[in-house]
């Protein structure tokens, strides 16, 4: 456990370790040319470094599957750890929380929105940093998102990156109105029946919309990883009081425990995980795992390995990376991470890749790699992703690598791979 503690710090070092380089960059409007920031060797960098993809001298001749930025920003879009989620009636984008790159490296509590267009996006504050009634400010908690109901519903999460931070949280906030429109966001505190998970970070969640239940797996406290399921019933506030579950799975539970991606098939009730750091704190994983009866409902829950760990023609073994989730072609998408050891060890990612048969049902899962053309997003972890099925784009937004700080959304065209 004493060794787990220590990977911890390390995890939590590593991504913090551009605090004192960031601290002193300038502040800057969204309509001023981009300004110097500084990496951790003191040496200007432009914030969002763009680079070409790693198999960029092989791109893929279908050029549909490109890379494409606004490259607008503002000073409060130089996150990690934050939380994303995406509206698809509106098109718009509700960004919550996570490190503040740009406010000396802070912990924030703001709502931003982000609506793409053309030629560019726009970025507006929804509710502000420090904003009454707000969740206090908090970096690595898990975020989903009602449709039906303009809901986003926000879980756990660490007060800070500095080691001397010993609040975690298990709390449970829904935001009303949370896409702008219809009405005045507003926050609320849910307060569920039950006993609910334990405090923690870097756990991953997924949401039944038919069932309006909350599924959180792992995550991980100061000393404790944590490999199990709960389920909160009437997540979104709405229709009776919410309670928090505990699922007792059958199977053996994903390798990655923290630091995870997951998605959610609502036609087969499937959770799937994939990669993520080990509860010993030893390795990350590239295996995947799906979880029937997901939400608690129709069964009783089954962990299957659909992909074995360092099985051939899987993505690199990370943590850190993002997933998002075709459920009309069951695709699972996931871009970017952190890798653990090795030659790139404590390097980040920028490939795509995607698995077909990801619920693990009708057929052979086989991961295929992405060839966009275009720039590419710099390598980075700790960001966040959504798809828009209608048009079949996933943007992934800001997150950070040991020199880097990204401010900026990225669109992937063709993302699914068809």
């Amino acid at each position: 456990m004493e060794i787990l503690a220590r990977r911890v710090a390390m995890k939590l070092a590593s991504l913090y370790l551009c605090v004192a380089a960031f601290a002193a960059a300038p502040v800057f409007s969204q309509q001023s040319p981009a300004p110097a920031v500084f990496d951790r060797f003191g040496l200007a960098r432009f914030p969002g470094g763009i680079s070409q993809s790693v198999d960029a001298e092989v791109a893929s001749a279908a050029t549909a599957i490109k890379w494409s930025s606004d490259f607008v920003y503002t000073p409060d879009t130089a996150l990690s750890l934050h939380s994303a989620v995406y509206d698809p009636a509106t098109k718009v984008m509700t960004v919550f929380g996570g490190i503040d790159w740009g406010a000396e490296t802070t912990t924030t509590n703001a709502a931003l929105l982000y609506t793409p267009g053309t030629p560019a996006g726009t970025w507006t504050t929804l509710i502000a940093n420090g904003a009454a009634g707000a969740p206090s400010a908090r970096a690595g908690h898990s975020a989903v998102y009602d449709s039906s109901n303009n809901r986003m519903i926000v879980f756990g999460g660490l007060c800070s990156l500095s080691q001397s931070c010993t609040t975690l949280f298990n709390d449970v906030w829904v935001l009303s109105n949370a896409n702008g429109q219809g009405g005045a966001p507003a926050w609320t505190q849910l307060s569920p029946s039950g006993t609910p998970p334990d405090p923690r970070w870097s756990q991953t969640a997924v949401y039944d919309a038919k069932h309006n239940r909350m599924i959180v797996y792992g995550g991980t406290s100061a000393s404790t990883v944590y490999t199990d399921v709960f389920v909160l019933s009437h997540a979104n506030g709405l229709g009776g009081t919410p309670v928090w579950k505990q699922l007792a799975p059958g199977g053996t539970p994903p390798l990655g425990a923290w630091l995870a991606s997951a998605v959610y098939d609502p036609g087969s009730n499937t959770m799937t995980v994939f990669g993520g750091e080990n509860s010993s704190g030893t390795a990350d994983t590239n295996g995947v795992w799906t979880l029937s009866n997901a939400n608690g409902l129709g069964g009783t829950p089954q962990w299957t390995n659909i992909v074995a760990d360092s099985a051939a023609g899987s993505p690199a073994q990370r943590s850190g990376h993002s997933a998002v989730y075709d459920a009309a072609h069951d695709r699972m998408i996931i871009f970017g991470g952190l890798a653990f050891s090795g030659p790139r060890s404590e390097s980040g990612f920028n490939d795509v890749w995607v698995l077909t048969y990801a619920n693990g049902v009708g057929g052979t899962p086989a991961w295929t790699q992405l060839k966009p053309t275009g720039l590419a997003p710099g390598t980075r972890c700790e960001h966040t992703a959504v798809y828009d099925a209608a048009s079949n784009q996933m943007m992934i937004f800001a997150g950070i690598n040991q020199d880097p700080v990204y401010y900026v959304v990225w669109v992937l065209s063709s993302a699914n791979g068809l």
